[in-house]
């Protein structure tokens, strides 16, 4: 790879060191491996199901030696592969023309004139991208988005009585808990996770334009929709018959919109929390060592969580557009969407660098429950809103009306109204009433939540438990 220094995209440069690991699933390394996988895998198929009495000439473990030919592929092979498409100008021609080399290798050439037999290109590339993104699914985003819901989860349950001001249109509304507004947050992410745990992946085979027509010319006993299907199965995949050329993009946009719009409700929490640092609330703290201004020795700033909102929004938009732009193809192909496709790792790249960083942001904030009590406590007129409904349920028709106008006088008229209004033994009761108790079923909400947050939490867990074994 060439320095990071010099590299033109963030994510292969400055973030580098923190987003290797992608590479195995969005670098051209890992593509051009993957069609090999494909390549191999078909070629197999073909000969079992299509030309079986063309096997017997063979070396009895010509599978074996196909299947470590692919799972061997180093990143040398992949050079020569690029090598080879330098001269003919065509990705998976290449593919194909390394294959063949290898086969000769191998002492396998009997096998070289059924490489690719009645493919297209993109038979190889959508099956090779669509088990690239099922990958990084489950072995990557997934177990972050596991670690998140914990750390979300865990803090939410820790915060289920720290009472603090909520916020409508900016300004004090009326009380709730800091647990709540967590609790919140990690039952949506948990809600996308479960749908992203259980999304299948598509797949086509069909040639030319989707037909199969050059194969059913060539075998024309052969049922080659059958023999597609069983196929794309075969690779962890779910068949999609509508396919032209190229596999309609609708189901891979539903999994990209599903990460965009994960990635929108992530960065309305960066946002959030940004917020309640801005008011004192909540504390990210510095590192010895670290400076957050050039010039302003006292500042401490929410760098990872505005790190983690600046990805999240990058990611969320560009995701949006590729899942939209993709599903539009002209007639049964052109090439505008290849180079698009190219980028799936950039804004997937970007997610996983918001998550990791909000976590860092998560493990480094402090919460400060007595400014939190004290704020409620500073807004008693947060109580209108108990009041005026306390007041109607003892058939007090315009109770809303008379306290918004005591409100704008102040808190002591809205004690006079109250009393002019009920009982005085009830009024002992509302006028003391600690603001800091208005929390309605917060509580219940809150475990109400998190048991759902935990229900999914198991149900990914042993997921991905099953796929390693």
């Amino acid at each position: 790879m060439t320095d990071p220094l010099r590299a033109i995209v963030p994510v292969d440069g400055r973030y580098w060191d923190k987003l290797e690991p992608l590479s195995d699933y969005f670098s051209e390394y890992a593509l051009i491996k993957e069609r090999l996988f494909i390549e191999v895998k078909y070629l197999i198929k073909f000969m079992e199901d299509v030309e079986p009495d063309k096997l017997a000439p063979l070396r009895l473990n010509w599978r074996e030696a196909l299947n470590i030919l692919a799972e061997d592929f180093t990143l040398d092979d992949a050079k020569r592969v690029k090598q080879i498409e330098s001269e003919v100008g065509h990705d998976v021609a290449a593919v194909v023309r390394y294959l063949r080399e290898k086969l000769h290798e191998f002492d396998l050439g009997d096998l070289a004139p059924y490489v690719h037999i009645g493919l297209t290109s993109e038979d190889v590339n959508n099956l090779a991208y669509s088990r690239l993104l099922k990958r990084f699914n489950r072995e990557k985003l997934l177990p972050s988005l596991v670690k998140l819901l914990e750390q979300v989860a865990a803090l939410a349950l820790e915060h289920i009585d720290t009472v603090m001001l909520g916020r409508t249109h900016g300004v004090p509304a009326v009380p709730t808990t800091f647990g709540k507004f967590l609790a919140n947050y990690a039952y949506r992410i948990a809600r996308i996770a479960e749908e992203l745990l259980s999304f299948r992946f598509p797949g086509k085979l069909g040639g030319a334009v989707g037909d199969h027509s050059a194969l059913k010319f060539a075998y024309p006993d052969i049922d080659w929709v059958e023999f597609s299907r069983t196929f794309v199965e075969s690779l962890g995949l779910e068949y999609f018959p509508a396919a032209t050329q190229i596999l309609p993009h609708d189901k891979v946009s539903e999994y990209l919109m599903k990460v965009a719009l994960m990635d929108s409700i992530l960065s309305n929490l960066c946002r959030d929390l940004w917020l309640m640092s801005s008011l004192g609330l909540v504390t990210f703290g510095i590192k010895e060592g670290e400076i957050h201004s050039s010039t302003m020795p006292h500042k401490s700033n929410p760098i990872p969580l505005e790190n983690s909102e600046g990805a999240f929004d990058l990611a969320s938009n560009t995701l949006s557009y590729i899942s939209t732009r993709l599903i539009s193809s002209r007639l049964q192909r052109d090439l505008s969407d290849s180079i698009i496709k190219r980028f799936y790792g950039m804004p997937l790249s970007l997610t996983i660098l918001g998550i990791t960083n909000l976590q860092k942001a998560f493990d480094r904030m402090t919460v400060n429950k007595e400014k939190m009590k004290d704020e409620v406590k500073s807004h008693r007129e947060v109580l209108a809103e108990a009041y005026q409904v306390y007041m109607r349920r003892m058939g007090i028709e315009n109770a809303y009306e008379m306290i918004q106008s005591a409100v704008k006088e102040g808190w002591d008229e809205i004690l006079r109204t109250l009393k002019s209004a009920v009982p005085e033994e009830i009024y002992d009761d509302l006028s003391n009433f600690d603001p800091t108790r208005y929390v309605g079923e917060s509580e219940k909400v809150t475990l109400t939540l998190l048991d759902e947050v935990e229900r999914v939490y198991k149900k990914i867990t042993e997921g991905l438990k099953e796929v390693q074994l």
